[in-house]
């Protein structure tokens, strides 16, 4: 039996968090021996210890930043602890290039990291490129990628690519339609009848909310029978909250903050927008196809490759768009006989492709392999 070691810098509950859950809630107890070690005050913490596993946090972290120097050393001595005291064989970070780097100088068997994020702009040439580019190479054996796109950014940025995995994101399918059904409670307000547009996502710019606040403006000039909703927190909470404000649209739009309930939510939902500038997967976008929800999402990295050849599961948009994000929830609000069979080759698709044993059964598999070679 293999013991790993996660680490996590993400205080919020977003794409990487609900990527560890997922993994947590579905590896093998008999091939595997598994901790978290989190940020103090992070969302994760107490859900990782519910779902069995032992959970730490440290106060080196840098938290919600992938790097810090201060901290680094205690980290490092940390991490090194943990190693001894447990035998730990495989360190698997997330988020956190500090972690890979305590994991890497404590001189741990394995480390492997996954990629969640596309970068904005990938650095290309000059001394702080190569430098990027060997330090990623030299803090870690392997290399997950969550979808092809973030491959062969890797791949671009200097990354060996016998070194990247490709093993998408998955969900427990059958689970998250079963708590979409239990409607308890209410995941909304009360709506009068009025049809519902909605996003779950970080509130952070990369998300593309201040274009789904752009495109609910424009709807709600020419209809009257749609709400929107918007559910995540993060630092543009306040911001977004006042943009509402401004176009005047604030009494239409419902900030539900951190949701627990995110299966029944989206079920609840007529049309799910993921509007997102960059995204390496997008696990929300996945939920919503899973529950048959018609989708529109942005043309970028992860989402394009769930959407499918032709955007048969969901409809695409350019990034940053709102006047195309708006024509896409009307069509589909317009159109349902459309937007149901999408949904439903959306939901198939889900099924076959983004199934949450399949994920923790290759993630573990890598485990092994890297330190067969260590």
């Amino acid at each position: 039996m293999l013991k790993v070691l996660h680490m996590i810098s993400d205080t919020n509950m977003g794409g990487a968090g609900r990527h560890l859950l997922t993994f947590l809630e579905h590896y093998d107890r008999s091939r595997l021996a598994v901790r978290v070690l989190c940020p103090p005050g992070s969302l994760l913490a107490k859900r990782c210890a519910e779902a069995g596993v032992e959970t730490g946090t440290s106060s080196f972290f840098a938290g919600d930043r992938s790097f810090g120097w201060r901290g680094l050393a205690g980290l490092v001595r940390e991490v090194g602890g943990l190693i001894k005291q447990h035998g730990i064989d495989v360190v698997h970070t997330h988020a956190t290039f500090s972690g890979r780097l305590a994991a890497r100088l404590a001189g741990v068997p394995g480390v492997v990291y996954t990629k969640h994020r596309m970068d904005w702009a990938a650095p290309r040439g000059g001394i702080k490129s190569r430098a990027a580019a060997f330090l990623n190479r030299a803090t870690c054996h392997r290399v997950i990628a969550v979808s092809r796109a973030v491959k062969e950014s890797l791949v671009r940025e200097g990354m060996p690519e016998e070194k990247v995995a490709l093993i998408y994101n998955g969900i427990d399918v059958g689970q998250f339609r079963e708590r979409a059904g239990r409607g308890l409670p209410p995941p909304l307000p009360e709506t009068g009848g009025k049809r519902v547009v909605g996003m779950v996502a970080r509130l952070e710019p990369e998300k593309g909310h201040r274009y789904f606040l752009d495109a609910a403006a424009m709807i709600l000039e020419r209809r009257g029978d749609v709400v929107f909703v918007v559910a995540g927190t993060g630092s543009l909470a306040g911001e977004l909250e006042k943009k509402a404000r401004r176009l005047g649209i604030s009494d239409r739009v419902f900030f539900t903050g951190y949701r627990e309930d995110i299966p029944q939510l989206v079920a609840a939902l007529d049309v799910m927008v993921h509007p997102s500038l960059t995204e390496a997967f997008g696990i929300s976008l996945v939920e919503g196809m899973c529950l048959g929800r018609p989708c529109v999402a942005s043309a970028v990295g992860g989402l394009a490759e769930i959407a499918g050849k032709d955007g048969r599961a969901a409809l695409l948009v350019p990034p940053g768009d709102a006047e195309a994000i708006a024509g896409k929830i009307t069509f589909l609000l317009e159109n349902p006989d459309a937007a149901r069979a999408m949904g439903e080759r959306a939901a198939k698709m889900v099924e076959q492709r983004f199934d949450a044993g399949t994920m923790t059964g290759k993630i573990t598999d890598l485990y092994y392999q890297i330190v067969n070679r260590a």
